[in-house]
């Protein structure tokens, strides 16, 4: 097992490698609401900012405000859900959705809440049931489809759980979280390697922006993969893993990720005293984006100890 103090080090780099997977995001969440000068950041993104900070009641305040000016806006909704969970008070939101029915029967976003809700309390048969009413009112509710495809698994239909994903995913190509469904329905389903199969396929057949976004998730889970095989002790599988990972992110053109990549092999060459190796790669990152400050000082000074 590592010592917690010679973590650090790469704990900084997979940071790295953190903020480069939220820049791949839509949002800008990772920006605050309060020092966000020349990002426009939209109610949305700052409610996310606001849950991913554990601030949930003023998530709540954003994403009421959003619902109320667009009442169509399912994801509003889902971070009113999500704000009301974080803050235990979940038969609250349920009173609050109920209520809004009684006056906007036709709500697809609401009946999307009060499924999502049951989705999150395990109760998959009421949640199927209610989801497919939101989707009888808007067949193009992604986030509807994409929880059924989340309750289709729990409830090991597959087929169907696939189906319901690729159709969220063909409403809103951009959004990472369909992805990520599918990926893990593959690996529920026993067919773990069909979601990199698929990768490589689009690929191949010259789909880059479809292949980047399923890229982006393949990243992911390499990055969480390697943080605990060195949390572990086992440098060389990390060194692998984070080589693995790069290849991704050159292979979609993601130029942060390939950046982070490098600093983070740079990192742990130099931890092993591999000096040229960890040079190598500095300067590579630097060749990349001249103005990476932390790259370009470790450069310096593993240049000088080398002469």
């Amino acid at each position: 097992m590592v010592k917690k103090k010679d973590a650090r080090p790469f704990r900084y780099a997979i940071g790295l490698v953190l903020i480069a997977y939220l820049g791949m995001l839509p949002s800008t969440w990772a920006q605050s609401p309060q020092h966000s000068q020349g990002f426009n950041i939209s109610p949305l993104q700052q409610g996310e900012f606001f849950l991913l900070s554990k601030k949930p009641a003023e998530a709540l305040k954003v994403f009421k405000e959003l619902w109320q000016r667009d009442p169509q806006n399912s994801y509003a909704v889902r971070g009113i859900v999500r704000s009301h969970q974080a803050l235990k008070k979940l038969p609250e939101v349920v009173s609050l959705l109920n209520r809004y029915l009684e006056a906007h029967t036709e709500s697809s976003p609401a009946t999307y809440g009060l499924g999502y809700i049951l989705y999150l309390q395990g109760n998959f048969e009421a949640s199927k049931r209610v989801l497919n009413e939101a989707l009888n009112l808007d067949r193009g509710n992604a986030l509807a489809l994409n929880t059924l495809a989340a309750v289709l698994a729990e409830l090991k239909e597959y087929e169907r759980a696939l189906q319901r994903v690729r159709e969220a995913i063909n409403v809103a190509p951009q959004e990472l979280m369909f992805y990520r469904n599918l990926q893990m329905i593959y690996v529920s389903s026993g067919s773990p390697d069909k979601f990199e199969e698929e990768y490589r396929l689009l690929l191949a057949e010259g789909f880059p922006e479809k292949a980047k976004r399923y890229g982006f998730i393949l990243a992911q889970q390499l990055r969480q993969k390697s943080f605990k095989l060195y949390v572990d002790g086992k440098m060389d599988e990390t060194i692998e893993t984070i080589s693995d990972m790069l290849d991704v992110y050159r292979e979609i053109n993601h130029e942060p990720g390939v950046v982070a990549g490098l600093f983070s092999l740079a990192v742990l060459y130099e931890e092993q005293g591999k000096v040229e190796l960890a040079l190598e790669k500095y300067r590579e990152v630097l060749k990349i984006n001249p103005q990476h400050i932390q790259a370009r000082e470790k450069s310096r000074t593993l240049g000088s100890k080398k002469d």
